[in-house]
C-alpha cells in the first residue's frame, strides 16, 4: 500500500494505492492522525486506486474518523470500485463515511462547503457550532 497526502485548499487528500489490510492499517491510521495534529480538519478519502480493503482495514477507516470527528472534522470517501462500493454498503459504512464522487475526477472539488465563522474585530476567530450542536435543545 502507498499512501499520498496532499492539501487542496482546505481539504487534505488521501489517496491509498494497492490493498488496506492489517499488516498496513496502522500507517494510515498514524498518517491521518498526524495531519489532525497539523490543524487538518477536513479530510477526502480517495480509493479511486484501492484493490481491496479487508475487516482491519475498514476499522482503520472507521478509527479515523471518529478521531477526526472528535477534532471537530468532516471526512468523506471518493472513487469507490464496484466491489468496494458494495463492501462499503453491505457494513453499513457507506452512512458514516459519505461518497462524494465516483468517476476518477477530482473528488475534491464535490466536497461540501463548510461555512466560515465571522472574524470578530481585532480577536481570534469565533468558535462555530457544529451541525450536530445546533440540533440540541
Amino acid at each position: 500500500m502507498d499512501i499520498r497526502i496532499e492539501q487542496r485548499d482546505d481539504t487534505t487528500v488521501v489517496g491509498i494505492t494497492g490493498q488496506l489490510l492489517l499488516e498496513n492499517r496502522q500507517e494510515l491510521k498514524d498518517r491521518v492522525l498526524e495531519e489532525v495534529q497539523h490543524g487538518r480538519r477536513r479530510f477526502l478519502i480517495d480509493f479511486q486506486q484501492t484493490s481491496y480493503i479487508d475487516s482491519s482495514g475498514l476499522g482503520a477507516l472507521v478509527s479515523a474518523a471518529k478521531r477526526i470527528r472528535e477534532a471537530g472534522g468532516e471526512i468523506f470517501i471518493a472513487n469507490l470500485n464496484p466491489d468496494l462500493r458494495t463492501l462499503f454498503s453491505l457494513t453499513r459504512l457507506d452512512l458514516l463515511l459519505p461518497d462524494v464522487y465516483d468517476d476518477g475526477g477530482d473528488a475534491s472539488t464535490r466536497v461540501p462547503a463548510v461555512p466560515r465563522p465571522a472574524q470578530p474585530s481585532g480577536k481570534g476567530s469565533a468558535e462555530m457550532p457544529r451541525p450536530s450542536d445546533e440540533a440540541r435543545p
